[in-house]
């Protein structure tokens, strides 16, 4: 079963390179004299060129999938399936009764679960406010000189501590479902070949009927 084509694998990998690079050389930039800094080096000029060409490249990918979900039927389609719907809500009710052991039954859910939805767009608006206040950040002279200078200072403070958040987010929550979620332990292969085994998607996304009911997937995944 197809669960990432080859441009959204390609588009996943600079995310998540881009995304590396970022928190390892801004947290480096953020405390010079922490370990991270030292494990770099001392080249704190050499840090903030690799950090804008990261934020460049990420800034880049985030127009291009903005494209891609306008120019591409695929693109369409998971703009559609990611769209937030009243079930999301039931589901996330539903989820948490199921494990807190209050009901017996878990609830089925579609292409994506209210949590990757809620990961998605969490992504989508920290992509766009880290973009923005980091080009703020790195164009201060002229920013300053249009607005006031205490919008500089809103605009470092938002991106130190989307940072924290964005990373946390990473760490805690999706690094789980990729690597420690006894349901794909080791690791969920998609984000690497884009495959999922037929028998686990139907236990995750059991309501997906076009990707289970014709093989629309494993077409598109082809075709890709």
């Amino acid at each position: 079963m197809t669960r990432m084509t080859t441009s959204q694998r390609w588009q996943h990998l600079i995310l998540l390179s881009s995304f590396i690079v970022l928190v390892i050389t801004g947290f480096a930039l953020k405390f010079p004299n922490s370990w991270i800094a030292e494990m770099l080096g001392n080249g704190e000029k050499l840090r903030s060129i690799v950090h804008r060409v990261a934020g460049v490249v990420l800034i880049v990918a985030g127009i291009y999938h903005v494209f891609y979900l306008a120019m591409t039927r695929e693109g369409r389609r998971l703009i559609w399936d990611f769209a937030p719907r009243p079930k999301d809500v039931f589901d996330a009710w539903g989820t948490m009764r199921y494990y807190l052991g209050l009901s017996e039954t878990r609830p089925q859910f579609a292409r994506f679960n209210y949590a990757e939805k809620a990961e998605y767009w969490a992504l989508v608006w920290g992509t766009g406010l880290m973009g923005v206040t980091g080009v703020m950040m790195w164009a201060k002279v002229w920013v300053g000189n249009l607005t006031a200078r205490w919008w500089v200072d809103v605009a470092t403070a938002i991106h130190f501590y989307e940072a924290i958040l964005a990373t946390l987010a990473i760490v805690v929550w999706h690094f789980y479902q990729v690597f420690l979620d006894p349901d794909v332990y080791p690791m969920n292969w998609a984000w690497w070949d884009g495959k999922m085994p037929v028998e686990q998607y139907r236990h995750e996304h059991g309501l997906d009927e076009k990707a289970l009911g014709d093989g629309t997937g494993d077409e598109q995944g082809k075709k890709d």
